[in-house]
């Protein structure tokens, strides 16, 4: 119906920027109060543990939330627990829509080979750059490989710290997901 279409490209956006900025506040806060500089419930399901941008794009910031539930996805952008953390050793995976529920991940599939994504915890800044630019990556649900600490050789022990980024591939619903690939080139205290 007309109505559940208008909810789901305009309400659901509307919600999740308003969740988005509540949850930065609340991660603002987080490291404002808490003396070593990190959030103080960072493995907690839905704790931020962190703000995404791309400078290329624009300054807005995303959180990113520890889970990829309903809500995690509704609010900002999901980080996979079972994969590494920000600036870590091995393959942080995070996941977010390209439209509705605020849509942190538009501009995923105009990323380029070089292009840089930046994370921001309570105590430092990461930088990551793009080695495998989302559109020339598509994957189905079911290629978990992405994930692997070192992506496709699960039995690989990683040396590198690395970022994958999923997304739909498709403005239409498909199963057809887009996967962007960087490492990190730099940290810096914040």
């Amino acid at each position: 119906s007309v109505a559940w279409g208008f909810w789901l490209f305009y309400g659901t956006d509307q919600r999740a920027q308003t969740q988005a900025r509540s949850a930065v506040e609340r991660f603002e806060a987080s490291c404002a109060s808490d003396g070593q500089g990190q959030p103080q419930s960072a493995s907690t399901s839905s704790e931020v543990i962190g703000l995404l941008s791309f400078p290329q794009f624009s300054d807005e910031s995303w959180p990113v939330l520890a889970g990829v539930s309903n809500q995690d996805l509704g609010t900002g952008i999901g980080w996979y627990p079972e994969t590494a953390g920000v600036g870590e050793i091995g393959n942080m995976a995070l996941v977010g829509y390209r439209i509705t529920h605020g849509a942190p991940f538009a501009d995923l599939l105009e990323l380029n080979e070089g292009d840089q994504v930046e994370i921001v915890t309570c105590a430092d800044v990461y930088v990551y750059q793009i080695d495998i630019a989302p559109r020339d990556l598509t994957v189905t649900p079911s290629d978990d490989w992405v994930m692997d600490a070192v992506p496709g050789d699960a039995g690989k022990r990683p040396n590198g710290r690395m970022i994958t980024l999923i997304t739909s591939q498709d403005l239409l619903p498909s199963s057809d997901r887009s996967v962007g690939m960087g490492h990190l080139v730099s940290s810096r205290p914040r």
